[in-house]
């Protein structure tokens, strides 16, 4: 099989096309007409995921989170991405390296589809969009939940004992209007202000907290690849069933 033929494998069930426009997803590393010796999934490029691969004869990762790149001036005044860090390393083992993410998160069935069936939201709307249909937030309804009780759903349902909350969610009685986004909702908590009695996502700025605080938004942030697992795990049964082969995910449990 070469890099063509699993792109468009991959597209079918993560099409490239859903991710927000300044986004780095597709092939970023290798070429379309490389030949594909083993495959591993790999939540982000780390020195273990570089180590696994060449002693294991892998040459194809698909990584959730986009590659370590920089933008710099070309000959011509324009900006251009380059390949930086650890994936020069990757590009020099002649790894090719494909990356899904917010296609990821805002697909059918993707990383925020997976947090709405973890935490049993019903009556479910989009925000947080990259296009007129596709978006990376969910907001709906749960059954009433007490904070301490929801705070021990989160640390079931996503199995971490991360977890931070701003002021004004323990002045909250109870939840049962949740909004939630996989990975980083800092830039969309304007969105969902007035709308969620709480937000669950994987990362929020501070002057963020202060302004949920502001309007009575209870906030509750856990790691971030936390939020994404679920979803990826999702992804990864869906590439062995399309490929017909056993693949293998790796993710950092220290962040977990």
């Amino acid at each position: 099989m070469k890099i063509s033929d699993l792109i468009k494998v991959i597209n079918v069930t993560t099409p490239f096309e859903l991710a927000f426009d300044d986004d780095k997803v597709g092939l970023l590393i290798g070429s379309e007409d490389n030949e594909i010796s083993e495959i591993l999934v790999a939540h982000d490029l780390e020195n273990s995921v570089l180590e696994h691969v060449l002693n294991n004869n892998i040459n194809t990762v698909i990584s959730y989170h986009p590659v370590p790149m920089k933008q710099s001036l070309n000959e011509e005044g324009e900006y251009v991405d380059e390949l930086t860090g650890l994936s020069l390393e990757f590009e020099k083992e002649k790894i090719n390296v494909i990356t899904v993410h917010t296609a990821q998160d805002v697909k059918n069935n993707g990383n925020a589809e997976a947090l709405v069936d973890l935490f049993n939201i019903t009556d479910v709307k989009v925000f947080a969009n990259s296009n007129e249909e596709y978006g990376a937030g969910r907001i709906g309804t749960i059954d009433k939940i007490s904070t301490n009780e929801f705070i021990k759903l989160v640390e079931e349902k996503l199995n971490t004992k991360v977890i931070r909350t701003n002021s004004h969610y323990g002045k909250i009685k109870e939840i049962s209007k949740l909004a939630i986004l996989p990975g980083s909702g800092t830039q969309f908590v304007d969105e969902i202000i007035n709308e969620a009695d709480v937000f669950l996502t994987g990362d929020i700025s501070h002057r963020y907290y202060l302004l949920a605080d502001d309007n009575e938004l209870g906030l509750v942030q856990v790691n971030h690849i936390s939020t994404e697992i679920p979803g990826m795990s999702k992804f990864v049964k869906e590439i062995s069933e399309e490929l017909n082969i056993r693949v293998e995910y790796f993710y950092n449990k220290n962040y977990e």
